[in-house]
Order: structure tokens, then C-alpha cells, then sequence
């Protein structure tokens, strides 16, 4: 039985980049600018650094996120597609997904090394690690789904395929409040170019992505989210 991807036509390189653009201006617009830019700033300015602002600005993300992925189904089904194209369900070899499980603890210890107990718990821990979980999926759907996607289909190589996408996500990883970030910026193209680099050794499967990244919020959060609010106060 043929992949998804054998059975799908390619893209001309005009089309592929007009899709990345427009998942690019969402992603920016949406988590960027009213997520990371506002919504961080707005919160840190009303409840400051607390545990109750943490989980507002969860909730914050995760309507930011179910934006996102209304976008990836609207432009899939455009195409008379799914997620599944995307490499959703796609199998996987088990190493790869140890590889994955391995990769979202060392990302979780470097989460707790900034600060914070991974031995706590509030009452707003289990609600942020359900959320998290639904983060993490919209983002890898869009970045590790849609945008590899159509980069690959155009024959755009993997090289220029992972330092874009580690681009993408860095920028807006690197707005923290009204500030930007630069080591946050490269930090976050390095994780998330990492990401692009187990989605590919992956055979296009979105399962091992999506396991890092979940991890990384389930089992770091609300350290991890509350580290975007410290990121504020220190900015000033």
C-alpha cells in the first residue's frame, strides 16, 4: 500500500512557499504577537509572576493554538486532505520514539534547571499538563506538519527545510512581553530545528515530535509556562 506522500502531487515552489508564508504570518500573528507579545505583557502587568497568571496565560496559548489548528484543517481540506497527509498516525520505528521520550526529558531537566521543583503540585498542575499536550500538537501540526509538508513536496532540501522551520519558531519563542530575546531565539531555533531533525529521521511521522514537545509541557509545566512571565519581569 502506497504512503500518503507517494499518492499526493508535488508542489511548484510558488505554491509550497505561498502556504509556508501564509502558516508563517498565523503562527507569528497569532502566537507571536497576541500570545507571547500581549498576552504575556498583559498578564505579567495585571497578576505578575503567580501561579494564577501562569494558567491564565496557558489558557491564553491554548486559544492561540485551537486558532492554529483550525488553520491547518481549513487549508487541508481546501486540498481534500486531512492531518493524516501530514504524517499523522504515519509508523514509526521504535528507536526513534525512544530517541523522542529521551529528548523531551533532557528538554524538561533543562526547564527545571532555571529554577522550579518537577516534585510540586498545585492545583493548576494537572490542567496545564492537559493543555499542554493540545500546545504542543498544534504547533508540531503546523511546523513539523504543514510547513515540512509543503517544503518537501516543492523538493526544497532537508537542510533548508530544518533551519527554516527552527526559524520560524525562534522568532516568536524570542518575544517575550513587549521585549525580544535573542538567546531565546537561539535557543528556541536549536530545540525546535532539533524537532525537524526527529520528524525527518522519523520517516515524516508526527508522533515523535509531538511526544518531545508534549513532554516538555506535561511533565514542565507550570514551570516551563511560568518561565515566559519571569522572562517579562526580567526584561523590565
Amino acid at each position: 500500500m502506497l504512503t500518503p506522500d507517494l499518492q499526493r502531487p508535488p508542489l511548484s515552489r510558488a505554491v509550497a512557499w505561498r502556504e509556508v508564508g501564509l502558516a508563517v504570518v498565523v503562527l507569528w500573528s497569532v502566537l507571536g504577537g497576541a500570545c507571547f507579545f500581549l498576552g504575556a505583557q498583559s498578564i505579567y502587568d495585571r497578576w505578575g509572576t503567580s501561579l494564577n497568571a501562569t494558567l491564565v496565560l496557558d489558557v491564553v496559548f491554548l486559544i492561540g493554538c485551537l486558532a492554529v489548528i483550525g488553520f491547518v484543517f481549513w487549508r487541508q481540506r481546501r486540498q481534500g486532505e486531512g492531518i493524516v497527509e501530514l504524517g499523522w498516525g504515519r509508523p514509526v520505528r521504535m528507536p526513534v520514539i525512544v530517541i523522542a521520550v529521551v529528548y523531551g526529558l533532557a528538554w524538561v531537566a533543562m526547564s527545571y534547571a532555571r529554577g522550579g521543583n518537577p516534585l510540586a503540585w498545585s492545583w493548576q498542575r494537572p490542567i496545564m499538563m492537559g493543555v499542554g499536550v493540545i500546545l504542543a500538537f498544534g504547533e508540531e501540526i503546523a511546523v513539523r506538519g504543514l510547513i515540512l509538508d509543503r517544503l518537501e513536496r516543492c523538493g526544497t532540501g532537508r537542510l533548508v527545510q530544518i533551519v527554516t522551520t527552527g526559524a520560524v519558531m525562534g522568532v516568536y519563542h524570542g518575544v517575550v512581553g513587549h521585549h525580544v530575546w535573542p538567546s531565546y531565539m537561539i535557543s528556541s531555533f536549536v530545540l525546535f530545528g532539533l524537532l525537524s531533525v526527529l520528524y525527518m529521521y522519523g520517516r515524516r511521522s508526527l508522533t515523535p515530535p509531538i511526544i518531545a514537545h508534549a513532554m516538555t509541557h506535561f511533565l514542565g509545566d507550570p514551570t516551563l509556562m511560568r518561565g515566559i512571565l519571569y522572562g517579562v519581569a526580567l526584561a523590565g
